[in-house]
């Protein structure tokens, strides 16, 4: 399903096959982040010391400023003080995004960012990438380790192909929004906003001649109420992405052979300006509760405005917060132990 996925060549070192797609990952996930500029200036060190046959370099946040400030074109103390917390905090919070890239690309290794905080002035922090296995997640680690908390779901991100229509309009492959293929699929949304002022401009022309009310009025007025329905379903996806980031695509975005979907919208890499990049993909899980997979779902009354995971075997019961950044989640819905084993 990854197919259509651009992928570094592989070098034969498992270290620079890492960091190489650690680089592609960072630029498309990151974009003109500042965080994100700063780790890659620390991924690139890293890269060439590792290519030398040296190991992993060690990087101070005195020496990333200059750099950085370099970079920006900022004068002496114009760049913003460089936090090694705030970094670390923003390169964790997506690791997981990161392992899954490199298991779905056959990396051996994983890239993991290690912050050593200064120890004052004149010791500044410094930061450093080491590897591990990418697929060295077990289930004693998982219990082990309070971070990876076993009651939490843990997201899993694939693509997913697109519906025939978006193939042919856009193509399969990410692009990023502010492109003519993003202005072609904003435009669609517009365009179906424009039929539903045309119907019901067409329906008010048709009473304004002073008509008595037949049967054949209310069914106009019944067909206008069901395009008007049709075609907000179909551009509300589009239309939230601004504010909401990962929308469900739902069957008009997804080929007959895909059940589930969202539509997810990213930082483009590469691009000065705020762009984000369009894809199509599936964010799913395996229920910690009852081990059935869970996918996305509307949260309806009972969690509005937002998505949630929703297990397939307990869809009403397991209900699962979505964090689309840290692809992790958390039960909404809390079953006391205590009110099934007290005594009547």
């Amino acid at each position: 399903m990854d197919a259509n996925r651009s992928k570094p060549a592989q070098t034969g070192n498992p270290q620079v096959d890492s960091l190489q797609l650690a680089l592609e990952w960072l630029d498309r996930e990151g974009g003109q982040q500042r965080n994100a500029r700063i780790l890659r200036e620390v991924l690139d060190t890293t890269l060439i010391a590792i290519s030398r046959g040296e190991s992993p370099p060690e990087t101070d946040t005195t020496t990333l400023r200059a750099l950085f400030q370099r970079l920006e074109g900022a004068g002496d103390g114009a760049a913003k003080v460089i936090r090694a917390t705030e970094l670390g905090n923003w390169w964790d919070s997506r690791q997981e995004q990161l392992r899954q890239r490199c298991a779905l690309a056959g990396r051996a290794l994983t890239p993991y960012l290690v912050v050593k905080k200064g120890g004052g002035r004149g010791l500044p922090s410094r930061l450093s990438f080491e590897f591990r296995p990418t697929l060295e997640a077990e289930p004693e680690e998982d219990i082990a380790t309070p971070e990876l908390d076993p009651t939490l779901v843990r997201y899993q991100m694939d693509p997913v192909r697109p519906a025939l229509w978006l193939r042919l309009v856009v193509g399969s492959r990410p692009f990023p929004v502010q492109s003519w293929r993003g202005y072609v699929l904003i435009g669609s949304a517009a365009m179906n906003m424009a039929l539903i002022g045309l119907a019901w401009f067409w329906l008010l022309s048709s009473w304004s001649r002073g008509a008595p009310v037949t049967t054949a009025t209310l069914a106009q007025l019944g067909l206008t109420m069901l395009v008007t329905a049709g075609l907000w379903w179909l551009s509300r996806p589009v239309f939230h992405l601004p504010t909401q980031r990962v929308t469900m695509a739902g069957p008009s975005f997804l080929a007959l052979s895909e059940l589930y979907g969202q539509l997810r919208t990213m930082p483009a890499p590469g691009r000065k300006l705020k762009s984000r990049e369009f894809a199509v993909v599936r964010h799913w899980g395996t229920c910690p509760i009852c081990s059935a997979e869970v996918d996305l779902d509307h949260g309806r009354a009972a969690f509005p405005d937002r998505l949630v995971g929703r297990c397939h075997d307990a869809p009403l019961e397991h209900v699962f917060s979505f964090d689309p950044v840290r692809l992790v989640g958390k039960a909404l819905v809390e079953t006391t132990r205590e009110e099934t084993s007290s005594p009547s």
